[in-house]
Formats: C-alpha cells, sequence, structure tokens
C-alpha cells in the first residue's frame, strides 16, 4: 500500500470518469501513489483550481481551461491528449430511417437538451455546433440556442446517477426527446433499446480537443502514459480518437 500523504490528486472531465477509473490501479502502479480522483464539469473544476485547490493533474475536455490555467500561472504545463466529436441521441420511438440528424433537430414537437455552456465543454461545444448551423441556417441556429435546455454539467443542475449517461438518464426519465452529447459514449448508447445514436456528419460537427495540465514531476507518470502507443490505443478503444488523429 501506498502513504496516504503522498496521494496524488486528479481532477477530471466526467466524460473521462469511467475511462479513468478503469486503469486507477495501472496509474497508481506507474506513479507510485494512491490517487484521488475528483470529476465534474471541467469548467467547474477548473475555477476550483483557480481558488486554490490543491490539483496536481487535471484532465479537460477542452483545450480552454489548461490554457487558462497557464496564463495564470496556475499551472505550468499544459498540452492535448486526445479528441472526441458530438453525437445525438434520441428516443428509438421518434426513429425514422429517412431522417437526419438535422431533421430531429429542426422539429419543434421535440425537446432538446444539452450540457450547460460555460461549465461543461460539451455545453460548449453545442453551442459551437449550433454557431456552425448558423453557417447555412441562421433561423435553425437561433432556435436551437433559444430552446435546448442545458439540464446537466452546471452548477444547479440535475446530476446523473451512476450507470446512466446524460443521455439515457434524461431521456429515460425526464421527458427529454433527445440529447446532444459526446460520441465516445455511443457503444453504451447502443446497446440502450430505447435509445437510438444519430451520427452528425464530420462536415458538421465539431472537433472536441482534450487538454491537460500539471506542474511538478509528480503527474508525469500519467501524463507519459496517456500519450504513449498504450495509452493511446487505450483512449481509442473506449471511443475517443488519438491526440495524433485529425477529423475526417
Amino acid at each position: 500500500m501506498f502513504s496516504q500523504q503522498l496521494a496524488l490528486s486528479v481532477f477530471s472531465a466526467g466524460s473521462l470518469r469511467t475511462t479513468i477509473t478503469q486503469i486507477k490501479s495501472q496509474l497508481e502502479q506507474l506513479s507510485q501513489r494512491p490517487i484521488t480522483f475528483t470529476f465534474g464539469p471541467a469548467g467547474l473544476l477548473s475555477k476550483n483550481i483557480q481558488s486554490g485547490i490543491h490539483c496536481d493533474l487535471f484532465l479537460s475536455a477542452n483545450m480552454v481551461h489548461p490554457q487558462h490555467l497557464h496564463s495564470m500561472t496556475t499551472m505550468k504545463n499544459i498540452m492535448p491528449f486526445c479528441h472526441n466529436s458530438l453525437c445525438l441521441t434520441i428516443a428509438r420511438r421518434h426513429y425514422q430511417p429517412h431522417k437526419t440528424w438535422l431533421d430531429y433537430v429542426s422539429d419543434p414537437t421535440l425537446l432538446l437538451a444539452t450540457s450547460t455552456p460555460n461549465c461543461d465543454p460539451s455545453g460548449d461545444y453545442t453551442w459551437q455546433l449550433f454557431d456552425k448551423i448558423a453557417q447555412h441556417n441562421k433561423p435553425l441556429s437561433d432556435y436551437l440556442k433559444k430552446t435546448a435546455q442545458p439540464l446537466v454539467g452546471g452548477i444547479n443542475t440535475l446530476t446523473i446517477p451512476t450507470g446512466y449517461t446524460a443521455a439515457s438518464f434524461l431521456i429515460q426519465h425526464h421527458n427529454i426527446d433527445m440529447f446532444i452529447g459526446y460520441s465516445h459514449y455511443q457503444s453504451i448508447l447502443a446497446r440502450d433499446p430505447e435509445l437510438m445514436v444519430i451520427p452528425i456528419p464530420a462536415q458538421d460537427n465539431i472537433y472536441a480537443t482534450y487538454g491537460l495540465a500539471y506542474n511538478d514531476d509528480i503527474a508525469l507518470p500519467i501524463v507519459n502514459y496517456l500519450l504513449s502507443t498504450s495509452g493511446q490505443h487505450y483512449l481509442q478503444q473506449a471511443g475517443f480518437s488519438s491526440v495524433h488523429q485529425t477529423m475526417e
């Protein structure tokens, strides 16, 4: 057993919870320290770090928060470590094979939920997606920004129970018809008979870059693993894209 006094504090975006906790023992062996994980929306975690709460390694779902911490000299080292994108999940009862993702989000009879912008990068990416829609359909973009409900990932939003994704919880228990969230959840969502994942084509999608931040060498064994061939392969198995991969 490792000494608790030497515990390594890792703040991590909630979208990495399952992926990173599954290799906790391996990461502890690499670092030769016990690891304490704190999961949550990356924007809120960044604010906690700024307030002075100790963090040895910050795993963010974007590069904005690590870059901000770096600009404040709160974190000395930052770098990207994987990529993600977005997908639309709908209640299977609404599925029609001929419809595209834009057909669903354009339907005024369907309620759309998202994560919370400015608190959770998933929400920020979704609003970037709406901005992208504005390039060819500004009325639809304006409509989505007005009607989409940011129900998770904020300060006082719903807490997702263990065993659910945000999409599955909101659609099954909160009368939501569809949810825009991260693509790496697709394999989990596809196993749920009540849900249907609708891909968002690459040309319409948002390329999400995950970044890490750290100060001292205490975090280096984990950083090196995540950037290694083995670490990148593991992240790809979990549904993320390699940091070396570009969006097609």
